[in-house]
């Protein structure tokens, strides 16, 4: 085999596997009880369109990050209303289902390090803001906001 062709197998094998998108999937063969392994079943429903695809949980990862700035003003406004002190450091993780529409709904602090309900109040308000892209099902995520006063 030439060193050309070599290297076009190459570069085909590792598109492949790049292809799947670099995720683990299972490594046990299904059995469909017709002699065959592998594959979906002929009979079972088609639900291909009912999956949250990758690349929707990446773009709904990086509109929460986007926020990151506009979440560091929601701990400037409880430092000035005196609910925390002016060296505040911690963080708030959200529980967030994103709904079929693009809304997040419910969205609730499940671990926060910073005791203050007005910047609980003001990142949950701005999460819900986001206008998330449609989906085929509900999409439940968490996401942390770490904040740091000055």
């Amino acid at each position: 085999m030439t060193m050309v062709k070599q290297v076009v197998l190459v570069m085909m094998t590792l598109g492949a596997f790049g292809a799947c998108g670099g995720k683990k999937g299972s490594t046990t063969p299904m059995d469909d009880s017709a002699g065959t392994l592998g594959g979906p079943h002929t009979d079972a429903p088609d639900q291909s369109g009912q999956m949250v695809t990758p690349e929707k949980m990446d773009e709904i990862e990086q509109l929460l990050n986007r926020k990151a700035g506009l979440m560091s003003r929601c701990l400037a406004v409880a430092v000035d209303n005196k609910e925390l002190p002016k060296n505040s450091h911690g963080k708030i993780t959200l529980d967030i289902t994103i709904q079929p529409g693009g809304k997040a709904e419910p969205i609730k602090v499940i671990k926060a390090t910073l005791e203050s309900k007005a910047l609980e109040e003001c990142v949950i308000g701005h999460v819900r803001d986001i206008q998330f892209p449609q989906l085929p099902k509900a999409y439940p995520t968490s996401h942390t906001y770490a904040f740091e006063a000055m």
